[in-house]
């Protein structure tokens, strides 16, 4: 009985032990190229002078890494990331004369990225290829504007509502994530994009004339990753 107790404290205690040894954990930190894709204008502007652009913010955030193989692994990680987009436009107008507007939307969420990170192995530097799904939760988010018509200046400065009408920004997002990289030691150098696949919402941009339009998340990001132990 004894024998076979201390047998199977062994067999859990060398298992426990392979588990610690394949999984790592670390810290990453990075800039997030932020925009939006938009289709369906219904609006009096030409649709490439006021398209979206992007915006620079950060991301950061907590990863673990399951090493499957020597070659391959998983990747989960919470991730908080700041999205939104820039807008922008200007001309001149029969009666108003000169108008512009220079908008800004940031729409800050919290991601749970889970990719699978294949490592390659060349010349004794190993690249990484990763891949796969996120989810996002919206924490919060502003719209900042500034709107100039015949030498008269309007600036706002309005939280963003979210829900599932219109005016509104769809509180959750799903997308899908591909990037590359390079291991040093204990770093991993990633650039990777990632794209939404769901429509947020209508453009909390009013002043645009929108009566509505499928609005769907995109970003490239740059990121430093620590793990401890490696």
């Amino acid at each position: 009985m004894n024998r076979k107790f201390f047998s199977l404290l062994l067999v859990a205690v060398l298992t426990a032990s392979y588990a610690q040894a394949q999984f790592s954990f670390g810290v990453r930190g990075g800039l997030n190229f932020a925009t939006v894709s938009e289709t369906d204008y219904d609006q009096q502007f030409d649709d490439d002078e006021i398209k979206p652009k992007l915006k620079t913010g950060i991301k950061f955030g907590v990863v673990g890494e399951y090493a499957i193989t020597e070659t391959f692994a998983i990747q989960p990680g919470i991730i908080f990331a700041m999205q939104g987009y820039r807008r922008s436009w200007s001309g001149t107008y029969p009666v108003i004369g000169k108008a512009e507007s220079k908008e800004r939307t940031n729409i800050n969420y919290l991601q749970i990225p889970v990719n699978a990170v294949y490592k390659l192995d060349l010349d004794g530097k190993t690249f990484l290829l990763q891949a796969g799904p996120y989810f996002g939760f919206a924490l919060g988010g502003k719209s900042i504007s500034k709107i100039t018509v015949g030498g008269k200046t309007e600036e706002k400065d309005n939280d963003l509502k979210f829900g599932d009408q219109k005016g509104e920004i769809y509180g959750l997002d799903l997308g899908l994530g591909l990037g590359v990289g390079m291991q040093l030691s204990a770093i991993q150098i990633g650039l990777e994009y990632k794209f939404g696949l769901v429509d947020i919402g209508n453009s909390v941009a009013s002043q645009f004339g929108d009566t509505g339009k499928a609005m769907y998340n995109r970003g490239l990001s740059i990121t430093a990753t620590y793990f401890f132990g490696k």
